[in-house]
């Protein structure tokens, strides 16, 4: 798979370190207005192989000139430019493998789907924990009664990103959409959301920027159309970790993720526990190659973005007006 990369920041390079050595994947181009950004990134390409790959400062130029030969496109810019960059990329007949949150709005959410039906193409959403083989057996069995009827949902993620992230892009609403609960929080959405294969019927959500310029921690209650009630936690100023926690209330069972697919815990009634766990950075890609291959379907669709943009529409506007929000959440086909 030819492979060009827009945006090469922290992120992409990890990425970068984990498929370059790949033998089915080959990074023939990167994008990325930050020259220093470009060149790490370039460096680390070719530490496996592939030097002097072309590097861009406009990622409009690079897929002008390098798209006839790609296979796929791996955004990883600021949440602001993905809608943008994923409608072009597909409307150049590439595949495209879409950071997290897939973009800032349900009407850009709707144009991204409408670019990929007309493109033919697919585009997978980068969410660890949507393309983790456990989360997806994990909702197998949930939609199958494995555990018996759902009751509750208890949720939390924290970690030290407000004060690490002061000054990044990621704390500009204009370019970021929001803050620790958008970003890092929207793991835990994207997982709860998926693994209960069910749309939020009502929600009170408050929010607190602690100074930041967007928000730090949030708390979120709901219930969920088939009537399973949730809460989600989202600390963004504590210690310096990021972790997560999604527990779940059945009659015969408690399970207990990771919000990005890393591990599952099963507690029976007898008090047995088992684990289970799984990587998830080079599974990202290998998912990714499958779905693209038809070897298997596609598990972190654009239609699950737009469920994602939705409910985060419905979060801002009972936070901003103190208002429970009913009942307009739906996902698209």
């Amino acid at each position: 798979m030819k492979l060009a990369i827009i945006g090469t920041g922290i992120k992409a390079r990890q990425y970068i370190d984990a498929w370059a050595p790949r033998p089915d994947v080959d990074i023939v181009a990167l994008a990325d207005p930050s020259a220093p950004a470009r060149s790490a990134a370039a460096s680390l390409s070719a530490r496996y192989g592939t030097a002097g790959v072309p590097q861009f400062s406009d990622w409009k130029r690079m897929l002008d000139e390098v798209s006839p030969d790609l296979d796929a496109v791996y955004i990883s810019s600021p949440h602001a430019y993905h809608a943008e960059q994923a409608i072009a990329a597909l409307g150049r007949g590439c595949d495209v493998l879409l950071e997290k949150p897939m973009v800032m709005t349900s009407a850009e959410a709707r144009r991204v789907i409408e670019a990929e039906r007309a493109s033919g193409k697919t585009l997978v959403v980068a969410y660890q924990g949507g393309l983790s083989p456990l989360v997806q057996r994990l909702r197998a069995d949930v939609r199958n009664g494995a555990f018996g009827t759902l009751a509750s949902i208890n949720a939390a993620v924290w970690e030290d990103w407000s004060p690490h992230y002061r000054g990044h892009w990621k704390q500009q609403p204009a370019i970021s959409g929001g803050g620790f609960m958008f970003d890092t929080g929207a793991h835990v959405l994207n997982t709860v959301s998926l693994i209960c294969n069910a749309d939020v019927d009502r929600l009170a959500a408050f929010v607190d920027n602690r100074g930041y310029p967007v928000d730090s921690v949030a708390a979120i209650a709901g219930r969920l159309n088939d009537g399973t009630v949730f809460t989600i936690n989202g600390a963004g100023d504590t210690i310096p970790v990021c972790r997560s926690r999604i527990e779940l209330f059945f009659s015969r069972a408690i399970v207990r993720a990771c919000a990005w697919g890393r591990w599952i815990e099963i507690e029976r009634p007898d008090d047995a526990v088992e684990r289970l766990e799984q990587e998830s950075d080079s599974n990202l890609m290998d998912v990714f190659q499958q779905v693209r291959s038809g070897a298997a379907e596609n598990p972190s669709t654009a239609a699950q973005g737009l469920r994602l943009a939705t409910l985060w529409e419905a979060i801002k506007t009972s936070a901003s007006s103190g208002r429970i929000v009913a009942a307009p959440l739906r996902a698209a086909s």
